[in-house]
């Protein structure tokens, strides 16, 4: 049973809603486009999603005990940043964690064949893309991470693919509507990504895990949230006032009173530290809130 649990733990399941929220928005897309949502296929897309996130969070746990970033992280703020140190501690092997972490990108992928056969073949590509960028987000030789290039690739996967696939599954065809829910969602979670990238800048710096923060320096970095945010906020009033969202989407902006602090406290503390944990549950609460209040917006 310790051994299920430490398993189960190490797949980082606080972090789950980050890809939930995307489905649940590309399902809610559907409905405003659509007003239908095929129940069976949701909770199968949002099954699917969650074992790729769990995969990927366990296979980024390998990759960085392999290149030694989670070795030497002293300053890990658990359970935001550091990895899950299951490794470290010995409580799971790395081989168990490979084997793990492959058998959960197995499992989603098996998921995601059926909604391919089942609905649109479409969906194998864009399953393909989320699971070949996810997995080299932290494996060598692209190592998506370490060439500046992990907001990206986690805005990719997180963001648009996932919002595209969740609303593909429920009306099989793509459309401008769930494309444009979808930017502020990968922004956000990018932003996630980059304010915990500042905890880790030693450790980073020192393995040669060249991440955005580490190429830029935190003094400097630091200020990248504030492009992140606004790049956020602005594709929603962009989208709504050009009519590719409802207007009422612009609701979603409500969600800076969330991020605020957040911005600020990076500003003021971007050289880690517990200090920091407060602005970085500012950022998963402005994902958060943004994601309910565009699928409310979406649903009304």
């Amino acid at each position: 049973m310790p051994k299920i649990k430490h398993l189960f733990l190490s797949t980082r399941p606080q972090f789950f809603p980050g890809i939930m929220i995307p489905v649940a928005l590309g399902a809610s897309a559907a409905w405003h486009t659509h007003g239908k949502v095929h129940i069976p296929y949701f909770l199968i897309s949002l099954i699917a999603a969650t074992l790729f996130h769990a995969g990927m969070n366990v296979i980024n746990d390998y990759f960085d005990f392999k290149n030694g970033t989670d070795n030497i992280n002293q300053s890990a703020l658990t359970p935001f940043t550091g990895g899950s140190r299951f490794i470290q501690s010995g409580l799971i092997s790395p081989r168990e964690t490979l084997v793990f972490g492959l058998s959960l990108l197995a499992l989603g992928s098996l998921a995601g064949l059926y909604l391919s056969y089942a609905v649109n073949p479409l969906l194998l590509i864009i399953g393909s893309i989320g699971l070949f960028v996810g997995f080299f987000y932290s494996a060598p030789p692209i190592f998506l991470a370490g060439r500046g290039l992990g907001e990206a690739a986690v805005g990719l996967c997180f963001g648009v693919l996932t919002v595209l696939g969740a609303y593909l599954v429920q009306t099989n065809e793509l459309g401008p509507h769930a494309f444009f829910s979808s930017i502020p969602m990968s922004f956000l979670i990018a932003a996630l990504l980059y304010i915990n990238e500042f905890p880790d800048y030693e450790a980073d710096k020192t393995a040669g895990k060249r991440t955005l923060v580490v190429r830029l320096g935190v003094e400097k970095g630091r200020y990248g949230i504030l492009v992140i945010i606004g790049g956020a906020y602005a594709s929603i009033i962009v989208a709504a006032i050009s009519g590719f969202l409802p207007l009422r989407s612009l609701i979603a902006i409500l969600s800076i009173v969330a991020v605020i602090p957040g911005v600020l406290g990076l500003l003021k503390n971007y050289k880690g530290g517990p200090s920091l944990i407060p602005s970085i549950k500012s950022i998963i609460l402005a994902h958060l809130s943004t994601g309910i209040l565009l699928i409310i917006s979406n649903i009304i």
